[in-house]
């Protein structure tokens, strides 16, 4: 049986967030990359598992203290400073969704009961849960997305959701100038009928 080689970090990979690093604040980048470089060890998830994937250097507390009081615009505005540079003069897609995210604990932050659109099966209609509103990029050429910036919602229904939309699209419009923007229908309009398969 042969050793299995070492790979190195891809080069492209490495300059996105060694640019993405350099975008936040000089005392949060060492906590910025540990935090980045976890969530790919940990192939998605939460920030805990992100953490876990690493040994951390400080207490858990920290990393969750920083992430409450980072300000985004800088990262939001690296992300859009790549996607514009990847897809050139290409045209891209501002797409919004909406996403539930389900909860035990009534003291979450932004924890309501909701109506779970996406009907799947064995799950109750109303559901107890956070709900994140996401903008992302869509570069239909090369069929990926880079997700820009995701927003909590803090009250229930449509209203919070919409207003969460528009606050994103504000703050994205400026970066990501040539982007068509293409909204999730039931953010839309509430009382669009759900697509047929």
């Amino acid at each position: 049986m042969e050793p299995h080689h070492e790979t190195g970090f891809p080069a492209t990979l490495c300059r996105w967030v060694g640019e993405i690093v350099q975008s936040s604040p000089e005392a949060a980048q060492l906590t910025l990359l540990e935090l980045i470089v976890g969530a790919l060890l940990a192939s998605g998830g939460h920030v805990t598992q992100a953490i876990l994937a690493l040994t951390p250097r400080l207490g858990w507390q920290a990393y969750h203290w920083m992430l409450e009081r980072f300000r985004l615009l800088g990262l939001i505005s690296a992300l859009c400073r790549i996607v514009r540079r990847e897809i050139g003069a290409g045209r891209c897609f501002v797409v919004i969704d909406d996403t539930l995210a389900p909860r035990c604990s009534v003291d979450a932050p932004g924890v309501a009961v909701r109506f779970d659109h996406a009907a799947k099966t064995n799950r109750p209609a109303f559901l107890l849960c956070q709900g994140f509103v996401t903008l992302s990029a869509v570069v239909p050429c090369r069929e990926r997305s880079v997700p820009l910036v995701t927003g909590l919602c803090r009250s229930s229904g449509n209203a919070g959701k919409l207003a969460i939309a528009k606050g994103l699209l504000r703050a994205v419009g400026a970066l990501v100038p040539a982007a068509r923007r293409l909204v999730h229908a039931r953010l839309a309009d509430p009382h669009c009928p759900a697509p047929r398969p």
